[in-house]
């Protein structure tokens, strides 16, 4: 799942150009999608729900999509900037038409709602699948109670390359999850 943050702030203060925004988002990210042999399962707003074979795809397609995003904003005057959150799982769907439903698709979405802006969260799942091929950077956020799910889940933060992750400690880290209410929990002491 992807999302862009503070869209909503961008629609109320200039619609069009929200809409322009969204069309440029829309275009860049599926494009990638697309080469990754992703599928998007649908659009939902200023979000994409996209499937992939792999997932391994799905951190490659995640981590150029933040990268490509990078490099635009670098150029870009601030209020044509596009920042966007990348929630990541691997699990059982079930397929209805030309949709996806089930629990691990609502935890995907939880997920990237915790993500930070510009960032990649993943579960602990998908980092396992991927134990054996890392080629990238990743730190342990911790366990998150997730909106609506009941069992709190390990969550990771995927980084877009060595830089990206050196320039931030697993203290800051912890001080972005803190700043933005997202509790950690101690799961020996955590009752549901």
């Amino acid at each position: 799942f992807t999302d862009i943050v503070g869209y909503s702030t961008i629609v109320n203060k200039n619609q069009k150009h929200a809409l322009e925004l969204l069309a440029v988002h829309d275009k860049m990210i599926e494009t990638i999608i697309s080469q990754n042999k992703g599928k998007v399962i649908k659009k939902i707003g200023d979000s994409i729900f996209a499937e992939f074979p792999s997932p391994l795809a799905s951190v490659n397609t995640a981590q150029q999509i933040q990268t490509q995003l990078m490099k635009r904003n670098s150029i870009c005057n601030l209020q044509d900037q596009i920042q966007i959150r990348i929630g990541l799982h691997v699990g059982q769907v079930i397929r209805k038409d030309d949709d996806l439903f089930g629990h691990d698709v609502n935890l995907c979405s939880r997920i990237e709602s915790i993500a930070s802006k510009g960032g990649i969260a993943a579960s602990s799942e998908l980092v396992h699948c991927l134990i054996d091929v890392l080629e990238f950077s990743i730190r342990e956020m911790g366990y998150i109670k997730l909106k609506n799910i009941i069992q709190p889940h390990k969550i990771y933060k995927i980084y877009i390359n060595q830089d990206d992750f050196l320039a931030e400690s697993d203290k800051l880290l912890q001080h972005y999850l803190h700043d933005n209410g997202i509790e950690i929990l101690d799961m020996d002491s955590y009752t549901v």
